[in-house]
């Protein structure tokens, strides 16, 4: 109000003053009369009577002048006048409800308060994030060219692939929420691998010697990806090739699988191969799909430094699609769509009951807590063309949504992020398989299952944009934001009021849900049997254990050793070191007390243990023996072994013997035949298990041995053997 009022004075002061400037002015114009004959030679002397016309008409025109601004001087007074009333006006009405305006400054003053208190406070919402929350896209946009500069592999000094990496950020990212399909039901798993992120990222943050001072460095979020031959980079590098490109590039590092690893520690500037924000590992086999996964992870058939990750990524969508899981299904007198459903719910069934305690420094220190699953990811890649149909080539993404909604996982699917462009041009190969070959001028539509480089460009962006949405939504979550009791109301969580409590509560109220898996999704589980159900498998499984209950065993070595599933495990292919033919000789020769007419095989990229081809024959006996003592007790044995077909296959038989000895001697546990043919045209791998249940398992501190016999055929291969607990 008052600078309105001083405005107003200035404003009149000034054309009031204008006003008199202008009479004055006008005065000092008009000509003085002076007499012309004392000043001006006659010669020069003009008439008498034009001379005063002009200038009564110029006096004339200044008083029409005058005139006018001295109306429009009046007119602005009566304005200023009316203006003084009005503010007069207003500030009596003001002055009326003080206390309404008191408190509406008051109420928005709360809000803004509550906004902030009910936030989530995770220190990476409240350090790297505004308030509210930007979107997924908000930041991704926000970071665009940053992305852009993140997503080039080291190897690509020159940057040869920018023009083509540029034009496929420009197709992708307004795709990106496409690829976004379902969200976790449990939040505590993306908390914990934000933690992980935080204490980290603190720590890289010191300079390097003060790094060096820190005893017990936050490790790095633990990332591991799964999957089949798509993984292993088949067809990535063709692009290479078709552009003449020759830097180094291996096809394992070509795959996305990889670039995450690379895009997401370069991104937060954080890209020493040393010392990483995060590791991403990659456990992948050509010809495997998530049967094999489930194995894997059941024995613990990974690399050491991997084991416990905070994200677990199954990419085996475009091999369980595979013609091996076809004949599999065929095979078991089933249909496709029921076995890929099965492979994934016991997939997920083996992730989400693995528990492990969330990093104490995140807790306070307290053991008190509920051990958490890891945080379970699903990537659908597939677009065919295993299959012809296109209402088939969907089958494995609509059985992974229902089981991603009924689980609560998260899924995720560059498929329908490139769908549209793939159907309508099936000619295009930046983001689809090369499936139209010309042979002799004929083009035909063949068989081709593995994208090119620009699907695994892509899938990088999909896979980082779906964790930059997780953790937007998780930072729009209100802080706590998962009540331990959905019965039970608690006034102010959220800013929510006080009850009144003054009407009768409704029934039916939703009581919290049993504290254990769901029961098996089957096509014959009832709506009305689902509850007994879940409530009965609650009941075996028991009441929940906290991390305390857990963590009985002490940090000594031997109680270390006590927490691997699988002291000894090998599997072809999972890893460079597993496929490193040295490193697995040494590895088995080291436990081995017997070892006649067997050697490491390496034949297109599967290696394994093969017969000495001139000792298989002439009744020469091929045998391995493998020693083992544990300071844990060993309970099964699992065999990956391959089948295959043709003359060499033919008879192919293995005889498996389970030796235990002890102070009673060298007993007999078990023994398995295994065959290596079968009447496919593929060459797949196979798993056979022995279970050494009471009382036939090995104590802690007893011999195992395992006996390996080629008894039929002339050839044989064993591709990873597991001894667990």
């Amino acid at each position: 109000m008052g600078l309105s009022s001083s405005f107003l004075h200035l404003s009149l002061a000034l054309l009031v003053g204008l006003y008199a400037g202008i009479n004055i002015s006008s005065f000092h114009r008009l000509p003085i009369v002076v007499n012309p004959s004392s000043t001006t030679p006659s010669s020069l002397r003009k008439n008498p009577e034009v001379e005063n016309d002009t200038q009564f008409a110029d006096i004339q025109k200044l008083k029409s002048e005058n005139e006018q601004w001295k109306a429009k001087v009046n007119q602005l007074e009566k304005d200023y006048a009316s203006s003084l009333n009005k503010m007069h006006d207003m500030e009596e009405s003001c002055s009326k409800f003080p206390a309404d305006t008191a408190d509406q400054h008051q109420d928005l003053q709360r809000e803004v308060s509550l906004s902030t208190k009910y936030s989530n406070a995770h220190p990476v919402c409240q350090s790297s994030l505004s308030n509210p929350t930007p979107s997924a896209m908000a930041l991704w946009n926000q970071h665009l060219l940053k992305i852009f500069e993140a997503t080039r592999v080291p190897t690509d000094r020159k940057w040869q692939f920018h023009d083509f990496t540029a034009q496929l950020l420009q197709i992708i990212t307004p795709r990106l929420p496409r690829s976004v399909k379902t969200t976790p039901h449990d939040w505590r798993p993306v908390e914990q691998a934000l933690t992980v992120v935080w204490e980290r990222y603190q720590y890289l943050q010191l300079s390097a010697a003060e790094r060096r001072k820190v005893s017990n460095p936050p490790r790095p979020l633990k990332i591991l990806i799964m999957g089949g031959s798509l993984l292993v980079g088949t067809n990535c590098r063709m692009l290479m090739k078709e552009l003449n490109f020759q830097f180094r590039l291996p096809k394992r590092e070509c795959t996305w699988s990889n670039r995450l690893g690379e895009f997401l520690n370069a991104l937060v500037d954080q890209s020493n191969e040393a010392e990483p924000l995060v590791q991403v590992t990659k456990v992948a086999m050509g010809g495997t799909n998530t049967a094999t996964g489930s194995i894997i992870w059941q024995y613990d058939l990974i690399p050491p430094e991997s084991r416990n990750p905070d994200i677990v990524l199954n990419a085996y969508s475009t091999n369980d699609m595979h013609i091996l899981t076809i004949l599999e299904a065929q095979s078991s007198n089933t249909t496709l769509r029921e076995r890929t459903f099965d492979m994934m719910q016991a997939f997920v069934r083996q992730i989400l009951q693995t528990r492990h305690c969330p990093d104490h420094s995140q807790y306070g220190g307290t053991d008190d807590v509920e051990p958490i699953p890891p945080l379970l990811l699903h990537m659908d890649d597939y677009l065919g063309n295993e299959q012809r149909k296109i209402w088939e080539t969907t089958e494995l993404s609509q059985g992974v949504q229902v089981l991603a909604n009924y689980y609560g996982f998260v899924s995720m699917s560059y498929a329908d992020v490139v769908r549209d462009l793939v159907y309508g041009d099936t000619y295009e190969t930046w983001f689809s398989s090369e499936w139209w070959k010309k042979t002799k001028n004929v083009e035909t539509f063949e068989r081709e299952i593995h994208p090119g480089m620009g699907m695994h460009i892509a899938s990088t962006w999909v896979t980082a944009y779906n964790l930059l949405e997780l953790v937007s939504s998780f930072c729009s979550l209100p802080n706590p934001y998962h009540p331990k009791n959905i019965g039970e109301y608690e006034a102010g969580l959220w800013g929510l009021p006080e009850l009144r409590r003054t009407e009768k509560e409704p029934k039916g109220k939703p009581q919290p849900q049993p504290k254990c898996l769901q029961p098996v999704l089957t096509k014959d589980l009832l709506l009305e049997d689902v509850t007994a159900l879940w409530k009965k498998d609650a009941e075996k499984v028991g009441p929940p254990i906290s991390c305390s209950s857990m963590g009985t065993l002490s940090d000594d070595a031997s109680s270390k050793t006590l927490r691997i599933k699988c002291p000894f495990s090998w599997v072809s292919g999972l890893s460079l070191q597993q496929n490193n033919v040295t490193f697995v000789q040494e590895y088995f020769q080291q436990q081995s007390s017997v070892w006649k007419g067997w050697q490491l095989s390496d034949d297109k990229d599967k290696i394994g243990f093969v017969p000495i081809p001139d000792m298989s024959h002439a009744g020469n006996v091929t045998t391995l023996v493998l020693d083992f003592v544990y300071p844990q007790p060993i309970r099964s044995i699992t065999f990956f072994f391959m089948k295959s077909y043709g003359p060499k296959w033919k008879d192919s038989q293995l005889q498996v013997n389970v030796w235990h000895s002890g102070a009673a001697g060298r007993t007999l546990l078990q023994g398995r035949q295994l065959i290596g043919v079968h009447n496919k045209t593929t060459s797949e791998m196979y798993t056979e298990e022995i279970r050494l249940k009471e009382p036939q398992h090995v104590a802690a501190g007893e011999k195992l041995q395992l006996e390996a016999t080629l008894v039929g055929g002339s050839t044989f291969k064993i591709m990873g053997l597991a001894v667990c607990s």
